[in-house]
């Protein structure tokens, strides 16, 4: 193979690359199908969603899940989420809602965020954090995480 025809090969197969790595969406590999869960106790426009086709189970007393969360602008949720977007230089300009995979102890009423989506009204992701090892909180009654961990804890 002449030393032309084997650039020309290597910049096809860059190129391949380019386009069908390169330019994907961010967050393109997940597609989830949410079920409604409900409000905080407060009913102040946070609404919850879970995939539940994602729940799986880790460990014993532990259950991983999906869920969607869809906070008003109003909310204390969504001034948190523009302070956490600040915090990595991002702006919560067009933000809609986040999707968080969370692991919950359905026994010591706990629950972690492994990893969090920030999405806007178009679809495109905002930002995309993961924690390898993020800490335990306290799942307190009447918390949007009470519904959460009432959906897929099984007591």
């Amino acid at each position: 193979m002449s030393m032309k025809l084997r650039q020309l090969s290597w910049f096809f197969v860059f190129l391949v690359y380019v386009l069908l790595v390169g330019i994907a969406p961010a967050y393109a590999e997940e597609k989830h199908k949410w079920t409604f869960i409900g409000f905080t106790k407060y009913r102040d426009a946070l609404y919850l969603y879970i995939d539940k086709d994602s729940i799986s189970s880790p460990s014993h007393g532990v259950v991983s899940t999906w869920s969607k969360i869809a906070p008003s602008e109003k909310s204390k949720f969504f001034q948190q989420i523009k302070r956490e977007l600040r915090k990595s230089n991002k702006s919560a300009r067009g933000f809609h809602y986040t999707e968080i995979l969370s692991e919950i102890d359905c026994i010591k009423n706990r629950i972690r965020h492994m990893r969090i989506v920030y999405i806007k009204k178009d679809g495109l992701t905002i930002h995309n954090s993961y924690n390898t090892d993020p800490e335990w909180k306290t799942i307190y009654v009447g918390s949007l995480w009470q519904n959460l961990q009432s959906a897929v804890c099984k007591h």
